[in-house]
């Protein structure tokens, strides 16, 4: 259930990563075109990609959240639990638990920003039907999303810990 839903999640944030890309892409590519061999410059163009791309790429940190994408230094474990697969998923989880706690202790302000952001729209200059207070909306959203991906990576790693625990019990624990 959970892991269908965390598939099913993830799809939908590389559908809208794919699509933003692409919408930022074409809007610039139209931009050139206008600006350099039309000489007809639409002013708001430029401010829909940049939008467009900003929303697409605080999303993204979510896309990698998913795909255990954060940053990470993967020598030491590497290098410490080079035979030992139970130390290695053990810290494998406490790295997620630690990831997931950063992401709660800024989810509390940024729940601010966002309740802010409904109750006061702030409007772009050029394009003045776009609410730039979406762009904050949409960094919630990124960290909701992030804390839920490590909530499915920290059950699926305690779920792997106990299943190699209990395997090293079988065997004797000869490893």
């Amino acid at each position: 259930m959970f892991n269908f839903l965390q598939q099913g999640i993830t799809a939908v944030e590389k559908w809208i990563c794919a699509a933003g890309l692409f919408a930022s892409t074409l809007l610039t590519f139209v931009q050139v075109i206008n600006r350099y061999w039309l000489h007809y410059e639409i002013m708001w163009i430029g401010d829909m990609a940049l939008y467009i791309f900003v929303i697409t790429y605080i999303l993204a940190i979510a896309l990698a959240a998913s795909q255990k994408g954060h940053i990470a230094v993967e020598m030491l474990p590497e290098r410490i639990f080079r035979d030992k697969p139970v130390g290695k998923q053990a810290y494998a989880v406490a790295m997620d638990v630690l990831t997931l706690t950063a992401i709660l202790v800024f989810l509390h302000p940024a729940y601010g920003f966002f309740r802010q952001s409904i109750r006061y729209p702030e409007y772009g200059t050029l394009v003045r039907w776009f609410n730039t207070g979406w762009l904050v909306q949409v960094m919630f959203l990124t960290i909701v999303l992030s804390a839920l991906h490590m909530a499915y990576h920290i059950g699926k790693g305690v779920f792997e810990l106990r299943k190699q625990l209990w395997l090293k019990s079988q065997q004797g624990g000869s490893r």
